[in-house]
């Protein structure tokens, strides 16, 4: 079975495909509206995406999933979407956690862990002075959180 996924750049793909192909000589307004068609088609033949704020944190630094997800605006293009949804992500997952030490602990592991470029499970945990054990412990508890804030 074919899975199609849909990406932020399947709409520019599906324009040079049609312009280099079948409608060559036809004026670029129309071979605009015939991708959208088509794009639209498979979208509705591709099986929906996890629009979670979990699934949100965890493909965070993946463009094409960030543009297409529904924190995404869709007015912008492509890289603007991409942006867009990321700063919605990041504001929704500051305003998950309070001010307690515990809240501030899992909120860090969650920036940390997931959304800082230079991040990942291993520095967290290191810089957070945490063993392997306490520091999933203390992740599973903060992608938790976000669970419940959907």
């Amino acid at each position: 079975m074919l899975v199609l996924k849909p990406s932020a750049g399947l709409h520019e793909l599906v324009v040079q495909r049609l312009a280099e192909g079948p409608l060559g000589g036809v004026d670029r307004l129309v071979i605009e509206a015939a991708a959208d068609e088509v794009v639209g088609l498979i979208r509705t033949l591709a099986p929906r995406q996890d629009d979670s704020l979990v699934e949100a944190v965890r493909r965070f630094h993946d463009d094409d999933w960030m543009a297409a997800c529904a924190f995404a605006d869709d007015q912008a293009n492509a890289p603007g979407r991409a942006a867009t949804a990321r700063r919605v992500v990041r504001e929704r997952v500051d305003l998950a956690f309070g001010s307690s030490a515990a809240d501030v602990l899992m909120h860090a592991a969650i920036v940390r862990g997931y959304l800082d470029v230079h991040g990942g499970h291993l520095a967290a945990q290191r810089e957070l002075h945490l063993s392997r054990a306490t520091f999933y412990r203390t992740l599973r508890r903060a992608r938790g959180r976000l669970s419940d804030t959907d």
